[in-house]
């Protein structure tokens, strides 16, 4: 493979090195409120608007890897590839319109803590210590990984090192290193309190530097316009330009894939962001909201922009690299779109950059925030040093994001591909993504439950991946395959455990449901003894049902819209466009009703 080099001016690097001063002065100056206890260390204080909530959700999921394997996919396998993670819409939407305002009103600090809202016995408590040291120090440093693996190839292609240099693994180490310790800084500081703050501007420009790629990159001579890229492309490979690809196409994502991965993976596996149920960063945004209304809102807000306003731009990037760069010469589809940023003028050349940095940080200060929150409040608090001083316990978490920091680094020894630590995580909690919706909704789900699906799903993994596939292109491969057996096993075991052992105390049982009151019939042996206590559930199921069935078509229709648009399909578009709008009069009718039913009084 030829070298990918970037060619920066002065301009280009002090916009860079202004979005670090940025984003390190926000931790100084909030650094007094976001010390103040655990709640505003973690949580800002629980009085985060809806919007604030639903932006700083859509940049921690932009994450620094994100536009390079998007646009890696789209180059690879055309449009249909991104069903990948296309099909995550109707699982994130079930949070939406289910979730929101159940987890809101848990007043948990995290997902973590909400196991012993919901659970009882000695099983709870070493479900919520291990779900602390899985998630904030296995599952958390796979996502901080990623994106350190990022940072690494786009400051080699910055610096002009190619991977035969035989400094390259120095350079990636201190260029890893000197960004890490910027997210570092500031999320040690403030928490999240600067997090909130730097994620909302973030985001702003790593949209902006998303869309100068993709309009300088269309406007190179190679490429010829968008008139240019398309016409060529429907010439030369018709198929790159398809959403749903014909069936029987080889290659590609098929039809089948498509179909399986759109009825199938939204509710069975588990991605961070995507956990049906919600789970993460998600939970920890709902439960930092003013209110219920904000909640909700916010993840509505969040679903759209993840969807249809962030992907068309790192498409089109994808797309225009194919007739730039020779997929033959450049096989790292990854690295080619940063490549792309060198056709941008000077200035604008470090605003690309500095989006991409801004991509990193935004993903990387949750994580370390999130993963302290998992060790402070559910391992170290409850479990090692109990009753001390809630500045204690904020130190503590200070300590822990720099351990965070550390760890992460470990990732080059397990992987060299963004993709491949998507696979790693989505198999991690493959078959596992059932159980998390149904807690809320059947009181027979128990920590044992838990417990065993996630063991069951772990495992699973480990053994199809280092022992069963063996590499890393064979585990992608073989992704649907692997899906439906983890799917079977861990089912089947996680089910299994459930009827064999004890179910949750009857007191902790009535005490949820009291503080929750989830609606359906799978808590009837709960809510009936509840209704003489004037206990009733939730009215809004219905109206929650209608909304969540309308909201993927509305999401879908916006975002195919788009692309049929781009890609020179009007007539299509105008129907796209058209299932959109009518799916939003019907979505926005039902999150007026249930909104309207929640009280905005901001909780403690």
């Amino acid at each position: 493979m030829e070298s990918l080099v970037l060619h920066l001016g002065p301009l280009d690097y002090v916009f860079v090195a202004i979005y670090f001063i940025f984003v390190i002065s926000v931790g100084f100056a909030m650094q007094k409120k976001g010390s103040q206890s655990s709640a505003s260390f973690f949580l800002s204080g629980r009085n985060i608007p809806w919007w604030v909530l639903g932006l700083s959700m859509v940049a921690t999921t932009f994450s620094i890897g994100t536009p390079l394997m998007v646009a890696g996919w789209t180059r690879e396998a055309g449009i249909a590839k991104n069903w990948e993670w296309w099909c995550f819409v109707f699982g994130q939407m079930c949070t939406t319109f289910f979730f929101a305002k159940m987890w809101r009103r848990t007043q948990v600090f995290n997902d973590a803590q909400f196991i012993n809202v919901r659970y009882s016995g000695k099983e709870a408590s070493f479900l919520r210590g291990f779900r602390a040291l899985y998630m904030g120090f296995i599952m958390n440093i796979l996502v901080l990984g990623t994106g350190l693996i990022a940072v690494a190839k786009i400051g080699t292609v910055l610096m002009g090192i190619s991977p035969d240099n035989p400094d390259y693994q120095a350079w990636q180490w201190g260029i890893t290193i000197v960004c890490g310790l910027v997210a570092l800084t500031y999320t040690a500081l403030a928490g999240y309190a600067a997090i909130v703050i730097t994620d909302v501007v973030g985001f702003i420009v790593a949209m902006t530097g998303a869309i100068l790629i993709a309009v300088f990159s269309v406007k190179h001579p190679l490429v010829g316009g968008m008139d240019g890229l398309i016409n060529t492309l429907q010439t030369t490979m018709p198929n790159m330009l398809k959403i749903i690809p014909d069936a029987g196409t080889v290659g590609m994502m098929s039809l089948s894939s498509i179909i399986i991965f759109a009825s199938v993976r939204w509710w069975a596996q588990i991605y961070g962001g995507a956990e049906p149920g919600g789970a993460s960063h998600v939970v920890q945004r709902m439960m930092s909201a003013k209110s219920e209304k904000d909640a909700l809102l916010g993840t509505l807000l969040f679903n759209v922009m993840h969807y249809v306003v962030r992907p068309l731009p790192w498409i089109i990037a994808g797309l225009a690299s194919i007739l730039i760069f020779s997929r033959e010469m450049y096989p790292d589809h990854e690295k080619v779109y940063l490549a792309l940023i060198d056709f941008l003028p000077g200035g604008l050349k470090g605003l690309a950059v500095t989006s991409l940095f801004a991509a990193f940080l935004t993903n990387t200060d949750t994580r370390l925030n999130l993963g302290a929150s998992y060790f402070v409040n559910d391992f170290y608090r409850p479990y090692v040093v109990k009753d001390k001083e809630d500045r204690h316990y904020v130190r503590v978490a200070k300590a822990v994001t720099v351990v965070q920091m550390i760890l992460s680094y470990s990732i080059f020894f397990v992987a060299n591909d963004i993709r491949t630590l998507f696979f790693i995580y989505v198999g991690i909690g493959s078959g596992a993504g059932l159980v998390y919706m149904l807690r809320f909704f059947w009181w027979r789900v128990s920590a044992w439950s838990e417990i065993a699906a996630m063991s069951a799903a772990l495992i699973c993994m480990i053994v199809f991946r280092w022992f069963i596939y063996g590499t890393e292109q064979a585990f992608q491969q073989n992704g649907l395959q692997y899906m439906f057996i983890s799917l079977g096993i861990v089912t089947a075991v996680w089910v299994t455990v459930t009827f064999i052992t004890r179910p949750t105390d009857k007191e902790k049982l009535k005490a949820f449901y009291r503080l929750v009151r989830p609606a359906g019939p799978f808590w009837r042996p709960i809510s009936e003894e509840l209704k003489k206590e004037g206990v009733v559930p939730d009215t809004g199921f219905k109206t929650a049902f209608i909304g969540w069935i309308f909201s993927g078509p509305m999401v879908y229709g916006y975002l195919f819209s788009l692309i049929y648009f781009f890609t020179g399909l009007p007539a299509k578009g105008v129907i796209s466009l058209s299932v959109g709008i009518v799916c939003t009069f019907v979505t926005v009718w039902s999150v007026k009703k249930l909104t309207s039913t929640t009280s905005a009084v901001k909780q403690a």
